[in-house]
């Protein structure tokens, strides 16, 4: 019997790439995105079924013709950025919906189906998970909720042998970026207009730099996907692996002290020249 797989967000990035990995590895895949119609060519093979995260009669209806499931992957979601005073509610209630309530209302409906394979949840994180990121407050704060949810649920779902684990990729060039909602930058004071520029500028040049694509993000997970074990946490990329041990080995006052001033410098370094300190 082919061990099957759902993963979400499969339309560009990290969810293509996996859907096409575990295809090649053989295993059955379901390939939910938010508009089936635009499926890309490069998910032919896959069962593909339309998935809006932030809709909870889409979540019940997909998981209605699952009864067996061996894989979860939680892999959609989006960044909300910007200067917090710019969020709307409805910008704020949607990146809520989209990155926690959503996976974690479709973890719910498909636990069932997961029991019948003792199969298993694999939770796309991000280095935001761990690391508060200025202009990206909400953003961090789906990504820190969603990293409690799983740590606390992976205790909880061993006795029913279903394993849980989270990935944290750091930077990886995917179309992330490009589906990015910003926050309105209208009543701004001249502090937040200083740093919205500078972020600006800085997410500019870093997408003009080389970075790795999605192909070491994927292939993380598939391992995670047919280990014996699988670990709490995975983090891909040098960025989010220094973090980690920035924090974990300095005194906390020291760690913070040294990120803020990194990231100050990474914003003044971007700063339109007029307005630099």
């Amino acid at each position: 019997m082919k061990r099957r797989v759902l993963v979400t967000g499969c339309s560009s990035g990290i969810g293509l790439e996996l859907a096409q990995r575990f295809l090649a590895q053989g295993w059955q895949v379901i390939a939910a995105l938010r508009d089936a119609t635009h499926a890309p060519a490069g998910l032919a093979g896959c069962a593909i079924v339309t998935l809006d995260l932030t809709d909870p009669a889409q979540i019940a209806a997909a998981a209605a013709d699952i009864e067996e499931l061996d894989c979860l992957v939680n892999n959609a979601g989006y960044a909300l950025v910007g200067n917090f005073s710019g969020y709307s509610e409805t910008q704020m209630r949607r990146q809520l919906d989209t990155n926690l309530l959503g996976p974690v209302l479709l973890t719910q409906a498909l636990l069932p189906a997961l029991r019948r394979r003792r199969g298993r949840i694999i939770v796309l994180s991000s280095m935001a998970g761990e690391t508060g990121l200025p202009l990206n407050s909400l953003y961090c704060a789906s990504k820190f909720a969603l990293e409690g949810w799983a740590e606390a649920l992976r205790h909880e779902l061993a006795l029913q042998g279903i394993q849980i684990s989270l990935v944290e990729p750091g930077g990886h060039r995917t179309r992330f970026a490009a589906n990015l909602d910003w926050a309105a930058d209208s009543g701004l004071d001249a502090v937040e207009q200083q740093q919205l520029a500078a972020y600006k500028g800085m997410l500019a040049h870093r997408l003009s730099q080389p970075a790795p694509g999605p192909q070491a993000v994927a292939a993380a997970v598939l391992e995670l996907a047919t280990a014996g074990h699988m670990p709490l946490r995975t983090r891909v990329g040098t960025d989010v692996r220094a973090i980690h041990w920035l924090k974990r080995l300095l005194p906390e006052r020291w760690a913070q002290a040294l990120l803020a001033r990194r990231l100050r410098q990474l914003l003044d370094a971007h700063a339109p020249e007029q307005k630099k300190p």
